[in-house]
């Protein structure tokens, strides 16, 4: 990276007024060998070791989500989500008790069609409770992976529901099991996260998806309530 990129993310840093300390468990973080390879290691080095490993890692976390809208020219892939795994870890090697990059990232890979690396999923979900012992949502979702593996939806959902509510579970989880809802002909209850959803600020960025999904489901549920019941 670039000397004047670097600068920006030093300014970034201190614009948000980061003490040297980690701020979210303050769990022991790696030595800065154990970051994975990207085109940021520079920024990221520059942060950690200027005493800014949290803004580091809020700014790895930032840049996860522009890779995930496709607008991080830095990172393109050769096949889906290529690079998902490599940049949850990059910012929970920066910061191990960021909760949500080990369980936004195994997300992704166990649960979005696209795609499909349920073992990097377990991975990712292994060095949390590695690193950030104590967070129970790791368990619960290596448990709703294992039953996915085994194709028993009814306990893999019946896992997931009652994260749905939890801050510290992904946004995108409940895109994941609104998705569940509808592939079972579960309409009303996918209708209900998606609306849950365009009610929430914190939301937002799964708006545009969440109208889309209410629209179908809506002309779903209108197409099945015409059809002749059969005899």
């Amino acid at each position: 990276m670039r000397a004047p990129l670097v600068c920006a993310a030093l300014g970034f840093a201190l614009a948000v007024g980061v003490q040297p300390a980690l701020r979210r468990g303050l769990r022991e973080p790696p030595p800065l060998s154990e970051l994975p390879a990207t085109p940021f290691s520079l920024q990221d080095i520059a942060l950690a070791s200027a005493g800014l490993r949290a803004a580091a890692a809020d700014l790895a976390w930032i840049q996860l989500l522009q890779y995930m809208a496709n607008s991080l020219p830095e990172m393109k892939d050769a096949r889906p989500y290529e690079h998902v795994k490599t940049l949850s870890l990059r910012v929970a090697r920066l910061d191990p008790s960021f909760h949500r990059a080990y369980l936004y990232g195994a997300s992704i890979l166990a649960f979005f069609p696209e795609a499909n690396r349920p073992d990097e999923a377990v991975e990712i979900l292994q060095e949390g409770l590695s690193r950030d012992p104590g967070e129970p949502l790791y368990g619960v979702y290596i448990a709703a992976l294992a039953y996915k593996r085994r194709g028993d939806a009814d306990r893999m959902i019946a896992l997931l529901e009652p994260t749905l509510g939890d801050p510290r579970s992904p946004i995108e989880m409940k895109a994941i099991v609104a998705n569940l809802y509808k592939a079972r002909g579960e309409y009303e209850k996918a209708l209900a996260l998606w609306n849950g959803i365009l009610d929430s600020e914190l939301e937002a960025r799964e708006w545009p998806r969440a109208r889309v999904q209410v629209a179908e489901i809506k002309a779903l549920m209108k197409a099945r309530r015409a059809a002749p019941k059969r005899q």
